[in-house]
């Protein structure tokens, strides 16, 4: 049978048990609540703020309402306060401004990594900073650290020789590493905002020196296109077979860069938004017939056959302009990097949700490399034209943006040595 002094055992061993229970309870809370303040979209002093808020509240620390958070500044070897809660006074606000590493408490625990805890700001020699009106409290001095770099520090006050919690140290470490964590991702966060504004801005920047200067070189380029036509056309009387023979040169050189002028302000009018689509319910079919007859000429002079296949497709809404220009990039592309006497297949194909428009060739095919860049801009890839033609890198960027503004996609399937397949697909409904 047991004893009082056994059963008196039993019990306290139940109660600290419970207590044990209750404390870890309240940990596994307070860090909930920490996680979730440290995950709040607000910006960056109100996130603070609210985790501040959330340790006071925690009892077995027994601290004030009165805590704040340093950012460090490691080129400076500073702490400047960035965040507080509770009433500190003038004086205390202006000269805790910035606390230089290593001085009073705050520095230290910047300089050594470890967390100090203070009984007494009166008694602690550490405590180097004393102001009017300043009661006499004791400390939690916590760095804030991410990936082993110094973030900050945090303090929170409590009165002088309190009762200290046992698991302090390890929950308040846990703890700054979860704030520490949480500032360099804000952070990086804002940097992300930030550039991708200032990429933004330049980007509109270069759309709108690419549409000026577009605009400013067509008029002239026209002109010489124009002149050279009537000298190599003999137009305005006879020249000998040396001037035509630069006549010619001169000619294909404005029309190579009238293409190259047109593309950019393409570019230019996609990228700054400025180009609208007009849809209108067609037959997209009766276009593609059509832009291939346009094509053979083209075709005809590298003997190569155009073969059509069409699928039965519904009437659907696209912006015609804007899609005779991508079929009219993908057919000329065929033509121009397929060897003489090979056959290019256009196809069109009723995907239930998308049609898919195709043109295959029998061409050198495209390497993995260059397919990573080949709807990119002024890129220059390892394929060259079989006829000597031009080419300024921009017809397939263009061709991907008009078919994602009709909310579509493009893609190409390609082995080397076994030609290519250039596709876009455009929604039903």
């Amino acid at each position: 049978m047991e004893t009082n002094s056994e059963i008196s055992k039993s019990l306290n061993k139940i109660d600290s048990a419970e207590e044990e229970i209750r404390q870890r309870t309240e940990e596994y809370k307070v860090l909930h609540e920490v996680a979730k303040a440290l995950h709040n979209t607000q910006d960056l002093r109100e996130m603070l703020e609210s985790t501040l808020k959330v340790l006071t509240q925690f009892k077995e620390l027994e601290v004030e309402y009165k805590a704040g958070i340093f950012l460090a500044d490691e080129e400076k070897k500073t702490l400047n306060l960035f965040s507080t809660i509770g009433k500190f006074t003038d004086e205390f606000l202006d000269a805790e401004k910035e606390i230089p590493y290593g001085n009073c408490l705050c520095g230290r625990a910047a300089v050594s990594g470890e967390m100090i805890i203070s009984d007494s700001c009166f008694s602690d020699k550490r405590h180097e900073n004393i102001f009017e009106d300043m009661t006499d409290h004791g400390h939690y001095i916590v760095p804030l650290k991410s990936q082993g770099k110094m973030i900050g520090v945090l303090f929170l006050y409590t009165d002088a020789n309190p009762p200290w919690y046992v698991r302090s140290q390890e929950i308040l470490l846990s703890i700054g590493g979860l704030i520490g964590d949480a500032i360099v991702s804000h952070k990086r966060g804002e940097q992300i905002l930030e550039n991708n504004k200032q990429l933004k801005e330049l980007n509109e920047l270069k759309n709108k020196f690419l549409g000026i200067a577009s605009h400013d070189l067509r008029n002239p380029l026209y002109l010489i296109r124009s002149f050279s036509e009537i000298l190599k056309d003999e137009s305005a009387g006879p020249v000998n077979p040396k001037q035509k023979e630069l006549s010619q040169k001169i000619f294909n050189a404005s029309n190579f860069m009238r293409s190259l002028l047109e593309n950019l302000l393409d570019i230019s009018k996609i990228e700054s938004g400025k180009i609208e689509l007009s849809k209108k319910v067609q037959d997209l079919n009766l276009l593609v017939s059509q832009q291939v007859e346009l094509s053979q000429l083209q075709a005809d002079k590298k003997e190569m056959s155009l073969d059509l296949k069409l699928g039965d497709l519904p009437p659907m809404a696209f912006d015609q302009d804007a899609i005779i220009q991508v079929i009219g990039n993908f057919i000329g592309n065929a033509i121009k990097f397929s060897p003489l006497r090979t056959k290019i297949v256009i196809a069109t194909e009723n995907q239930r949700e998308n049609i898919k428009f195709s043109v295959c060739d029998e061409g050198p095919g495209i390497s993995e490399e260059d397919q990573k860049l080949l709807f990119k801009e002024f890129q220059t890839l390892s394929a060259k034209p079989t006829g000597g033609e031009k080419s300024t890198g921009l017809g397939l960027a263009i061709t991907q943006k008009i078919i994602h503004l009709h909310g579509g996609k493009v893609g190409v399937e390609s082995q080397l040595g076994e030609g290519s397949t250039f596709f876009f697909t455009l929604p039903l409904h």
